[in-house]
């Protein structure tokens, strides 16, 4: 069993070395810890840091001052979590998941990576517009490798 100071210093060395994603099993206790999850859960739900909420706060007083309606958007990116080949469709000449400017939903498929012969579906994550599709099919993709640029809503 792992006990609370073993978690604390799992914590202490993950912020030290920015660590995006840890996962840790040890006899019945599993420990799990990713900082790039966004809409886990229920459906439309999503995660802020400190920094954009006071970025969409500034930005909303802003626009109650000048009488504007505020127009929240933040380009996030959709990365891969597994490293691997990517595939933007299932078959080579069949049309690609997404395309420019297409809308997203969290569930959204937006590719494939291809892992020891394991295609695993790439899911867009949040909810928004392809900005811009940063690898080509087939290319060989690193673990926290941007593939899509995403204008979110």
């Amino acid at each position: 069993m792992i006990n609370i100071e073993d978690i604390e210093k799992i914590m202490q060395v993950i912020d030290k070395f920015e660590v995006s994603h840890f996962e840790f099993q040890h006899e019945d206790s599993k420990i799990i810890i990713d900082k790039n999850k966004i809409c886990e859960g229920l459906a439309g739900t999503n995660t802020f840091t400190k920094g954009e909420i006071k970025a969409a706060q500034s930005k909303i007083e802003k626009s109650i001052n000048e009488d504007v309606e505020p127009e929240i958007t933040e380009k996030e990116y959709i990365k891969a979590a597994f490293a691997g080949s990517f595939y933007s469709s299932k078959e080579k000449n069949e049309q690609a998941f997404v395309k420019v400017n297409d809308e997203v939903e969290c569930d959204t498929v937006v590719g494939l990576i291809e892992v020891m012969k394991l295609f695993n579906e790439v899911e867009a994550g949040v909810q928004g517009t392809i900005v811009d599709i940063l690898v080509k099919d087939g290319e060989f993709v690193e673990y926290g490798q941007p593939l899509f640029e995403i204008k979110s809503k």
